[in-house]
């Protein structure tokens, strides 16, 4: 029987999260719930988990309240630490460990691949460079469209001159790329580790199909740079790096932030 969560338990349990909030209601359940949870990000976990190896948490129940009007994902409680937490803890052994368990699933993750560019149920792109109109932005069916709703965000945000080159260089260098699973906030906060074994990938939200270059480069965004995984260049040995479309991102990223 499918598990729903009710205002009374919300209200007794643990919340954490700095950006979504998520509640720990018992030992095995936490609630993922606001006005900008989806739907599609519990389908995105059930799909990426039927098809690899890649530990997710199982997913109890995702549905709308019918008195908040907010989705609520309901799924599996997964104990571990913070890969950003535990890295610098680690020996060299147990880095280069933690490094060869997520290329994998780094492989597996990207070994699906896809017509369109979107969320796997096929609705809206959910990523920062499209937050001025969340919903209006696809799915595509191509990377040339995708290019276009990125240059259309763009010159929203900004009305100065030059952000018109930053627009023809994106559409001219972006180009090319496959269309593969993309888990688009691979970022160490979101990796949950036990020791050195990894447990868990968390936070699908912005995931979808996305073109190659995307997950390495919004790794890559605003990494922090004083940390240890970064001044290791851990990234590096998980992901192929797209030094030049990395680039065009931390380009724009002045115009969009």
């Amino acid at each position: 029987m499918s598990r729903f969560i009710s205002e009374e338990e919300l209200a007794k349990a643990e919340q954490f999260g700095p950006f979504v909030p998520v509640y720990k209601v018992d030992a095995k359940t936490i609630v993922k719930t606001s006005r900008s949870v989806r739907i599609s990000e519990a389908t995105t976990m059930k799909f990426v988990r039927e098809r690899t190896s890649i530990p997710i948490p199982e997913v109890y129940n995702a549905y709308t309240d019918e008195k908040s009007g907010n989705v609520r994902i309901v799924m599996e409680f997964v104990e571990g630490d913070n890969l950003d937490e535990a890295w610098d803890r680690y020996t060299v052994e147990e880095k280069e460990s933690v490094i060869l368990q997520l290329r994998g699933y780094m492989n597996e993750l990207r070994q699906i691949k896809s017509s369109f560019i979107g969320s796997v149920d096929g609705t809206w792109c959910n990523d920062h460079y499209f937050d001025d109109d969340r919903g209006a932005y696809g799915p595509f069916k191509s990377e040339r469209e995708f290019n276009r709703a990125i240059t259309t965000a763009l010159r929203r945000h900004k009305s100065f001159d030059w952000v018109e080159f930053y627009c023809d260089i994106f559409e001219e260098v972006m180009v090319g790329h496959d269309i593969v699973m993309t888990h688009n906030d691979f970022d160490p906060r979101n990796i949950l580790v036990q020791g050195s074994k990894v447990v868990a990938l968390l936070d699908w939200e912005m995931s979808g199909y996305y073109p190659e270059y995307w997950e390495y480069c919004k790794a890559m965004r605003r990494p922090d740079w004083e940390s240890g995984w970064i001044k290791d260049r851990a990234l590096e040995k998980i992901i192929k790096p797209y030094r030049k479309e990395l680039s065009v991102i931390w380009n724009t990223n002045e115009v969009i932030w």
